[in-house]
């Protein structure tokens, strides 16, 4: 039996309805920033290597290479990607009667984590599976978003294929120590 010292704190009424309501404006925001980013014509015109997004028409207008253009987009659907995750996560447990307090960091930092490792993963696919001297231009917005977007989604299996390439790439050939903590005798001459 558990007692009710043992059950974790459900967290406020007012909470919820904060986080709900920041939830809506943060899906917003973030799609507004993708339509917004979302390269007008491809592939682009021979010299054109940047252009003109209005972020904030009037306001807020920057001149953005292509390639700053995909690692904006890439960023921002990943965080589309783990809101995704954590708007199904909230609205399930919320539904449940299971969310409590102390996982308010896990979905305040969701989409921030999502958006590294879509960029992480960007850098990965990018620099290996696309030829030197390709550059953003023969790149297809769509192709790069759904990779963002499935990164943040998925992210633990993301990280997972991380993991795998990284330990591919960096394999030695010495099993590792039995014990690593322990200095080895030095080698006698």
């Amino acid at each position: 039996m558990v007692e009710a010292a043992d059950q974790p704190e459900a967290a406020s009424k007012t909470w919820v309805f904060v986080f709900g309501l920041y939830l809506i404006l943060f899906n917003l925001l973030l799609l507004y920033t993708l339509f917004r980013l979302w390269p007008g014509q491809l592939p682009l015109k021979p010299g054109e290597e940047h252009g003109l997004v209005k972020l904030i028409p009037g306001l807020w207008v920057p001149d953005v290479w292509t390639e700053v253009r995909f690692l904006a987009l890439v960023a921002v659907v990943g965080a589309l990607g783990s809101y995704i995750h954590l708007a199904t996560s909230f609205a399930d447990f919320l539904g449940n009667r299971q969310f409590v307090s102390s996982w308010k960091w896990w979905y305040g930092l969701r989409p921030f984590i999502g958006s590294a490792l879509a960029l992480s993963v960007y850098f990965a696919a990018r620099g290996g599976l696309i030829s030197g001297g390709a550059g953003a231009g023969d790149l297809s917005p769509y192709g790069v978003c759904a990779l963002a977007g499935l990164t943040g989604l998925f992210s633990k299996q993301a990280t997972d294929k991380l993991r795998e390439v990284f330990e591919t790439l960096f394999k030695t050939e010495k099993p590792p120590r039995s014990d690593p903590l322990k200095p080895t005798d030095p080698p006698k001459t």
